[in-house]
Parts: C-alpha cells; sequence; structure tokens
C-alpha cells in the first residue's frame, strides 16, 4: 500500500475543519479525564489495571496512530463495564522499559508477571500489531496478565483489511478484551459468593494474588536439618546415623544456572567392632556451589547443584570397653584430639513446593566426601525451609 493511500483513509475519520492531530489529543484528554474520575470513585479493594500501549511490529510509520486508538477504545470500553483503579502510565512505563531491556524486547508469561509484581499491578493488558502487505491486513495480539504464570491469557488474533474500516479494529479488539476480564470477574465473584453490580451499573474488579511463581525469585536461601550415614566397612565398625544441619543460598544467572554457598555442621562417628577405640569427628563443612534449575510448573522445582570446599574439625579418638566387645583391651594407648582441615565435596538433589511467593518446603538427598588418607563418603536426606525474595 502506498502512504498517500493511507493518509486517505485516515483523513475520512478526520472531523470537517478539525485536524486529526487535535482530534487525537483531545481524545487522550478525555480519555484521562474519565480515568481520574473513575480513579476517584473506585473501591480501595478494586484492582488495579494497566493497559499498555501496543507495539508496532509492522516495520513501517504509517500505522503511528494504532497504539493511541487501541489504548484509548480498550479504557473507555473497560471504565464503561467494570470500576477498577487504572494505575498511571508514567508509573508503569519504567519497568515496562527495564524487563524489555533484560529480555530482549519479549515480554511474556514470566515477564507480565514480574512487571504485575514490580509496579503492583493485578491486572495487566498489553499487546502487538503487525501488517501483512500481501492480504493488505493488520493482525493485532492481545495478551492479559493476572499478575503470575500460570493466570496467563492469550487472546485470539484480531484480523482486519486496511481500508475505510481500520479503525473498528480497535473496537473489535476491546470488545475481546472486555468478554475475557467479564470472565475474570465471573471468577471472583464465584469465589466470594456475590453478583452483584454497584450503583452505577459496573462489576468490580477485585485485586489478583500476586505471582507465586520461582521464575520470579533470584534470590534464595535454605535452612535444612536431617540425617547422614557413612559408608564405611562394617565389618570392621559399627557406625550410626548421625544428624546434619546444613545452610545454602542461591543466586539465580541466565536461564536457569545458579551459584550460590553451601555450609553444614554434622558429626561422624565410629566404634570399632575387634577393637577398644572410638571415633570422633564434629566438624564445619563449608563449600561454594554451582547447579541448574528445573522449574516443573510454577511452583515446583527440582533443585540440583555441587560444590567443593573445606572442612573443619576435632578428630577424637578414644577407648570404651564393653561386655559385647570380647577383644577390648585398652593396654598403653592414649587419647586422640587433634584438628582436622581438608578438601570437602558435595553434590545435592531435591524437590521443593512453593507455598508463598517467599517461603517454600522441600525434601533433599545428597552425598558428601570427606577428603583424607582414606577419604570419607557419606549420604544423607534433609528436609529444607526455604525463605526468598
Amino acid at each position: 500500500m502506498k502512504k498517500h493511500l493511507l493518509y486517505i483513509i485516515v483523513a475520512t475519520f478526520a472531523l470537517p475543519g478539525v485536524e486529526l492531530g487535535a482530534a487525537r489529543r483531545n481524545a487522550k484528554k478525555t480519555a484521562k479525564e474519565t480515568a481520574a474520575a473513575a480513579n476517584q470513585t473506585a473501591s480501595p479493594e478494586a484492582a488495579r489495571v494497566a493497559i499498555l500501549l501496543y507495539q508496532d511490529k509492522t516495520g513501517t510509520k504509517n500505522f503511528e496512530y494504532m497504539p493511541g486508538s487501541l489504548k484509548e477504545a480498550i479504557t473507555a470500553s473497560m471504565h464503561q463495564k467494570f470500576e477498577f483503579t487504572e494505575v498511571d502510565s508514567s508509573k508503569v512505563d519504567p519497568v515496562v522499559e527495564q524487563i524489555r531491556a533484560k529480555s530482549k524486547g519479549t515480554i511474556g508469561a514470566k515477564e507480565a508477571a514480574e512487571i504485575c509484581r514490580k509496579a503492583d499491578v493485578d491486572i495487566l493488558i498489553y499487546g502487538d500489531f503487525s501488517y501483512n502487505k500481501e492480504a493488505e491486513e493488520i493482525e493485532i495480539h492481545t495478551n492479559i496478565s493476572l499478575g503470575s504464570t500460570d493466570k496467563f491469557r492469550l487472546l485470539p488474533a484480531v484480523e482486519n483489511r486496511v481500508d475505510s474500516t481500520i479503525f473498528q479494529a480497535a473496537d473489535k479488539v476491546a470488545t475481546d478484551i472486555v468478554a475475557e476480564i467479564t470472565k475474570v470477574a465471573l471468577e471472583q465473584q464465584q469465589a466470594k459468593g456475590k453478583a452483584e453490580l454497584d450503583k452505577k451499573g459496573k462489576t468490580q474488579l477485585d485485586k489478583t494474588e500476586k505471582s507465586k511463581t520461582w521464575q520470579d525469585i533470584n534470590w534464595s536461601f535454605a535452612l535444612s536439618a536431617g540425617p547422614m550415614y557413612p559408608l564405611v566397612n562394617r565389618d570392621a565398625a559399627d557406625v550410626k546415623t548421625e544428624p546434619a544441619a546444613s545452610l545454602y543460598g542461591h543466586y539465580r544467572l541466565k536461564n536457569a544456572w545458579h551459584i550460590g554457598a553451601f555450609t553444614s555442621f554434622s558429626g561422624l562417628r565410629s566404634y570399632g567392632k575387634n577393637s577398644p577405640y572410638q571415633t570422633n569427628f564434629d566438624h564445619l563443612s563449608g563449600a561454594a556451589t554451582v547447579g541448574y534449575f528445573f522449574d516443573l510448573s510454577p511452583r515446583w522445582r527440582w533443585t540440583n547443584f555441587v560444590g567443593a570446599g573445606y572442612y573443619y574439625g576435632r578428630l577424637s579418638v578414644s577407648t570404651e570397653c564393653s561386655s559385647q566387645n570380647t577383644q577390648c583391651s585398652t593396654g598403653s594407648f592414649q587419647p586422640i584430639s587433634q584438628d582436622a582441615k581438608n578438601p570437602f565435596f558435595m553434590a545435592r538433589t531435591g524437590i521443593h513446593f512453593l507455598i508463598f511467593s517467599w517461603l517454600a518446603i522441600g525434601a533433599d538427598a545428597e552425598y558428601r566426601m570427606y577428603y583424607d588418607s582414606k577419604p570419607i563418603n557419606t549420604v544423607g536426606a534433609a528436609l529444607a525451609i526455604t525463605g526468598m525474595f
């Protein structure tokens, strides 16, 4: 399509004697005034709704009017049907630009949920449009986020010929959005057991539950406790399961990779079967870690990491005879007590469930290797409580 033809089409919608740009500015002013008036009367419990300008992906400058036309039509239709608080774009746009820069321009379910959380938005409406040159059609895509990745809605695309009906496309998009938001309002009313309209005949949109997804979390810290069992030759020594307490933290890098730190306090004990020796080693271990997350669902995560560092502790060897040990003879043995510091390696895997956006519980399994002249290997399990932000 040639540019001058588009200008003729656009001009047919301008009022006689009124410049199109002036008419558009007046429309924007009216929309802002309507939103301001609606916000003043909205209930404190009403949802905070942000309507973004649609992205122009046509690759031309022929559709510069469309983002404004779409937003005006959507805003007017929403205020006519629903009671809500419209969030000022000046408070949302900086957050959107920040997220777009981080995600290379893409706003999917994860990014939309992050925008909702950072800008304190309950319902986010946004989209884009492209131009099919061969069919001479404009195609408009709309997305709606209710604050979490599992509450993300992709509406069917709206297609419209680029002719004198072009501005009807904005009304079609607005109608589809109102229909979808009506479903949201109905679900909210059913959940609360109500179905009344306000005095103006509008349906109030309630605040939505903010994101509860692992994908939105960068920092996490876990406290865990559980049994640890040494893997030693049981023919010569009797070993027991010992308790271990651990603390570890992770920082999420690109995609699902993460780095962090691990520390644990525990003990290792063994009792000689054919000798009077009893060995006790209380120690503190620490390691730098690296690993990978598998987000199985918005609330379930499979965490894996390995680490390397050092362990520090005091090794004590003493004698203790009992009636069960028939070959016990202490002789001239002198008790041993000495400090130990050697390399430490570990690996841990676990399943964690996100209860709140800041708290999770889970179960871990782990392997440890304490390096020495005769390395000691252990296996263990633990229950973990994780806090995150």
